[in-house]
This record gives structure tokens, sequence and C-alpha cells, in this order.
């Protein structure tokens, strides 16, 4: 459906209008703050975006896709030349336990540049990667194993936030991993130190598992209370000083790629503190 004001957007699955401004790592599109257009200015002319991709799902040998789409008019009149923006956002699941109606997902965004659309309003982008593209591990712990691809169309001025926007999304198949562990008691009090000791593992021929982060989480308020990475050989050893008010224990692994799967496990270790 096509953006008449600022102030209505419509987004259906495939098509739609979106105010997609500059995004940061981890946040959504950006929207202006001035919500009336000047009584003067004309409405903007209907145009559809659509936006498709060569895969529906992705695995670890095989990350990249083709993205094609069209621009065209509310008539169908296919729209040449038209300068269409393109970008990704990897997604992750929001660490949230206190059940906030908050946006359960986080995104790492990248733009992917602007293409043309030909005499025909068709557009494509081919080889693009699924995936991160960033050397260093996310600040996000909970991949969503989904890559969404955005299209954007400006007909006009670039600061009167008049876009028409299309985004489809790509299913990530991951590498399954394992994670083993012991811990050096199973019941400890206000002051004890939980020392837990194990190895992550995954199929040879898929990366090095060295520097996998793994996490102790001691309190369901925090998922990053203690955490370590892994050595050469997936070996790693976490502590956590113990507090009164810890009352959950759980070990869980955060692979750098995002086509391995990472492992939780909830430890057998209870707070015997005095309440």
């Amino acid at each position: 459906m096509p953006l008449r004001t600022r102030t209505r957007l419509a987004r259906p699955a495939v098509t739609a209008a979106l105010a997609l401004a500059a995004l940061a790592v981890g946040m959504a599109p950006a929207h202006g703050s001035d919500t009336r257009a000047a009584p003067s200015d004309p409405p903007p002319a209907d145009f559809t975006v659509t936006l498709s991709s060569s895969a529906t799902a992705t695995d670890y040998a095989h990350r990249t896709v083709d993205l094609s789409g069209t621009v065209t008019r509310a008539d169908g009149t296919p729209v040449a030349d038209a300068p269409v923006q393109l970008g990704k956002s990897v997604l992750y699941n929001t660490w949230n336990p206190w059940g906030d109606p908050i946006d359960p997902t986080e995104r790492e965004h990248l733009g992917l540049g602007t293409v043309h659309t030909d005499d025909q309003g068709r557009f494509t982008l081919s080889n693009v990667t699924a995936d991160r593209w960033q050397d260093k591990p996310s600040v996000f712990l909970f991949p969503r194993h989904r890559v969404e691809f955005q299209a954007s169309y400006d007909p006009g001025d670039p600061d009167d936030n008049h876009f028409f926007y299309a985004d489809t999304r790509v299913d990530v198949r991951p590498v399954a991993s394992s994670l083993t562990y012991k811990v050096n008691k199973t019941e400890v009090r206000a002051g004890d130190t939980l020392v837990v000791k194990g190895k992550v593992t995954w199929p040879a021929g898929h990366g090095p598992v060295a520097g996998t982060r793994v996490l102790l989480r001691t309190y369901f308020e925090s998922a990053y209370n203690a955490q370590t990475t892994t050595d050469a050989r997936g070996n790693f050893t976490v502590r956590a000083k113990i507090r009164a008010y810890d009352k959950e224990f759980v070990l869980f692994s955060a692979p750098k790629d995002y086509y391995i799967a990472g492992v939780s496990k909830d430890l057998p270790v209870k707070n015997i503190s005095t309440p």
C-alpha cells in the first residue's frame, strides 16, 4: 500500500511503506519527529516497491542470495532508473526476563548501497551474504537465525520522509554444537565461588571453536553475570561469586559465527544461603 503522508504508514507482508532512516546496530528504523506535511506540499505520487530473495533459507556452506524487486506506480507503470536503497539486518532475540511488551527483536544493520531500476522498473543485487559482516562477536547473545533484507525508494525530497518500502526474510539453518560441563559444588552460599569447567564442540570443518563465549547466569535479570572464552580445544573455566539473591544458574554458549547454534544448560546448583 502506498504512503500518502508522513503520518500514514502501511506495511503488508511483502510490500509496504516505511520511513527507512539510518539504522544503528540493534535499533529499529527511526521516524521523523515532524508528523504533518506543510499544507502547500502536494501529496506524493503512489508507488509500490517489491523485494524477493532467490532462497528462503541458507546454511553454513551456502550463505548468499540474489535479491530482486520492482518499483512501479499505483497503476502498475514501471519506474525506470529509480534509485533503490538496499540493506540487511541480522536478527537476534531480546534478553527480556521481565516479560515487558517490548520489541522482541534486536538487529545488526548494514546498508548494501543503492541500485537503479531498468526500463521495466526492475532491480537486482546478486551474491548478497545472508550473514553477519563483523569480525568481532555480536553484542547480542541469542541469534534468531534469520536475516531480513530491505528495499527503500524515495521518489522526491530525501528530507520529507516520503519513502516506499519492502522487505523479505531468509531463515538460517545453523550447525548444531554441544556443551559439556562440571561444577565444583551443587550447593552454594553467599560468598562462595561457583566454578564451572567444560567444553564446547561442533563438527569438524565448521570453523575454529577457539574464542567462543561461554556465559554463566546466576540471576534472572542479567545474562552477563560471568563469562569467559574457550581455548583452542574448546575448553573453558568460568567462575561466579555467589550472592544471597542468586537463584538461577544457567550456562550457555554464544558462538561468534551466526551459522553455529549456541547451547544452554540449566545447572544442578542450589543457593542455600539463609534468607
